[in-house]
């Protein structure tokens, strides 16, 4: 199935901060606090929404790791030009045991983001979006779509970020 399939929430329709139940209300560029271990914060961002028909799409969501940290929690300003690090499918229940809700919304085209390329279902894909069928060539170079539990990013955000100096990735 391709990604343009999903409906999408009108971001106006919402207010912040609220925390998901499902992936219904959520929109690409919606974002989240990740706390680290060290008392600082990581950002979640949501990068697509899964086809409809995908099995778990009622509560799914492509979602990734921003490159930012700092001592204070996220806000559309302070993440403006970070790049994705990783990326994975989440439960809204990841969004609900690390930061707890979302805090806004940041247009993705803003930042010029968009889902990592990915090997999934024999097709390279941006995302759940196909692109064009797997090749040889490929290789091990395009990763596979990941599938990551409750905690997978603030785990990652632990690893990648949390010995970064605070602030990086925010702009000056």
């Amino acid at each position: 199935m391709r990604a343009s399939n999903v409906e999408m929430v009108p971001a106006t329709t919402r207010s912040f901060p609220f925390v998901p139940k499902s992936s219904a209300r959520l929109v690409a560029g919606d974002y989240w606090g990740v706390p680290l271990q060290d008392g600082r914060w990581a950002c979640g961002r949501v990068l697509q929404l899964m086809p409809r028909g995908y099995a778990g799409g009622r509560v799914g969501f492509l979602g990734g790791l921003l490159d930012w940290s700092s001592s204070n929690v996220p806000t559309g300003n302070a993440i403006a030009g970070c790049p994705v690090l990783e990326q994975g499918v989440m439960h809204v229940m990841a969004i609900q045991t690390t930061g707890g809700k979302l805090l806004g919304n940041r247009p993705l085209e803003d930042d010029g983001l968009e889902p990592l390329l990915v090997c999934h279902d024999g097709m390279i894909s941006k995302g759940f979006t196909p692109v064009r069928k797997w090749q040889v060539a490929d290789g091990q170079t395009i990763a596979g779509l990941s599938w990551w539990g409750y905690d997978v990013i603030q785990i990652r955000a632990n690893v990648l970020l949390g010995k970064q100096r605070e602030g990086a990735g925010e702009p000056e």
